[in-house]
């Protein structure tokens, strides 16, 4: 058993891993190396720890960032809407004092982390919130257990680091340095490798949450199951949530390579083929991603582009592991200079850093797969952009793909509201999801695109939402929560994965 405290994180930007030896020069002419984090393994390269995330076009840790969540990646513009009181917690008895308080004084607190939700979760304009920020604590590891013990606002990918050291690591992360724990356990949490280990909220063992009327709750699978059940993926309906024990796994995400089974498509029939055999039937599979592109040619034409990733065990080397390195290395460097270009090489920066997605290298870490896309494509450089995301029965992928993705094609046709159109896709197994069940399995589809801001408006796009999630009403699919949803609570009541647990469905 050991007390831990949230490990320091330098944001310096460090200068390895380029294609050639002469970028190799030129990129360390340009950025200055960071120094070793003290608690890394001895194989975590530097060009890692340089940029864990790609959002540096605008920062989430300023005063400013409180008035805003994830909508600002949509509309650049929007103003904000600035709280009037902000409470900083650090114990899970100041949690309680500061609900309490509120209660007293006929405040409705809303909860949040780093702001990444957005359906008007995690605002308060003239309002009160509570920030995790200062929740950040590993409390307890226990390796003979396989548990770790977290305050809620620490960050994923921190709890991941600290864990490698003792050769551990979580199932399912945060694909970037800014999701915490509890933000991720509100909405579900979904990785590369949900397939096997299904969402986050099933890899959570244990939580102590404090209610609105402050008083403090422990909970768990097999303690107060129901009450634990609502609180999770609960978008922080039931409270506030203040620890969480975590399942851990034996794994060394820097250290051991994959071999990735890449597919490459140039024609959607063919992609939506390959890509339900390996969500349906992930043989062997240890992660898994894929993605279909559609870009907008002249003459009202689009082209469109997809490639499946299914990375599976091989033989390690030090080839394989200098493979990873190098064309890892670049392609984090290409991610690094998005943002930091003048705008309309930016933008077409974004769009070469899709073809990097597509062409994914061969040979990657663990670390390298989960968190790729994130330092590759920057959401906010380039087009504004926006996520819908469907969580689906397997078998109904086709339907889903075949009815949304022409959807999206029809709206930017007929407004021309959207540029690229993309579509990523993974296998799910979720007993969360499938209500105790481990035999049913669940696909994601997260629908990204780039917004052409002439031509959207707030009244197109509420259009689209709710033509998008009668679709996912009819064929049985939840929806990712914390991405825009129509209001109306008896079809909400049917798309949210928490409704056949959460109180406020059935009073």
């Amino acid at each position: 058993m050991r007390a831990h405290s949230r490990p320091d994180r330098s944001r310096a930007v460090t200068a390895t891993g380029t294609a050639s030896l002469a970028a190799l020069v030129a990129w360390g002419l340009l950025v200055r190396p960071r120094a070793r984090h003290r608690h890394l393994p001895a194989h975590v390269t530097t060009s890692w720890r340089s940029k864990i995330s790609s959002h540096d076009s605008f920062s989430h840790d300023s005063i400013d960032s409180l008035g805003y969540d994830w909508e600002r990646i949509a509309n650049p513009s929007l103003p904000p809407k600035h709280p009037l009181k902000v409470y900083l917690p650090q114990t899970t008895e100041e949690i309680i004092r500061v609900i309490k308080d509120a209660a007293q004084l006929g405040e409705r607190v809303v909860v949040r982390s780093k702001g990444h939700s957005s359906n008007d979760l995690v605002l308060a304009d003239r309002g009160s919130i509570l920030v995790t920020e200062k929740l950040n604590s590993i409390l307890e590891v226990r390796e003979d257990e396989h548990t770790v013990k977290v305050q809620s606002g620490a960050v994923s990918a921190e709890i991941d680091d600290h864990l490698a050291d003792l050769g551990f690591g979580l199932p399912v992360i945060g694909d970037h340095a800014h999701i915490t724990v509890g933000g991720f356990a509100s909405v579900g949490g979904i990785s590369p490798a949900s397939h096997r280990f299904g969402m986050f909220v099933d890899n959570v063992l244990a939580l102590e949450y404090v209610d609105w009327d402050g008083e403090l709750h422990e909970c768990g699978p097999d303690n107060e199951p129901e009450r634990f059940h609502r609180v999770l993926a609960g978008l922080g309906r039931e409270g506030v949530i203040a620890t969480m024990t975590l399942r851990m796994i034996p794994i060394d995400k820097y250290g051991v390579i994959w071999k990735n089974e890449r597919g490459l498509f140039g024609n959607v029939d063919n992609f939506i083929e390959a890509a339900f055999k390996y969500i349906s039937d992930p043989v062997d599979v240890m992660m898994e991603r894929g993605l279909w592109v559609d870009f907008p040619t002249r003459g009202g034409k689009s082209i469109g582009f997809g490639q499946f990733s299914a990375y599976k065990e091989t033989e390690q080397s030090s080839y394989k592991r200098l493979r990873n390195q190098v064309e890892y290395g670049y392609l984090h460097g290409q991610g690094y200079f998005s943002g930091r270009l003048p705008p309309k090489i930016d933008r077409y920066l974004k769009f070469i850093s899709f073809g990097g997605v597509l062409l994914s290298p061969i040979y990657a870490s663990i670390k390298n797969i989960e968190m790729f896309t994130d330092k590759m494509l920057d959401s906010g450089v380039g087009d504004p952009t926006r996520m819908l995301i469907v969580l689906g029965p397997v078998e109904r992928f086709e339907t889903l793909f075949r009815t949304l993705f022409p959807l999206m094609i029809d709206a930017r046709n007929e407004h021309d509201c959207f540029t690229f159109v993309s579509v990523y896709v993974k296998s799910i197994r979720s007993p969360y999801l499938a209500n105790g069940s481990d035999q049913q399995s669940f696909c994601e589809l997260m629908f990204y695109f780039g917004i052409n801001s002439e031509g959207m408006t707030d009244e197109i796009f509420d259009e689209i939402v709710s033509r998008f999630d009668d679709v996912c009403i009819e064929q049985e699919a939840f929806r990712y929560m914390h991405s825009k949803t129509v209001k109306d609570p008896e079809r909400l009541r049917l798309l949210d994965p928490n409704a056949r647990y959460a109180e406020v469905y059935t009073k």
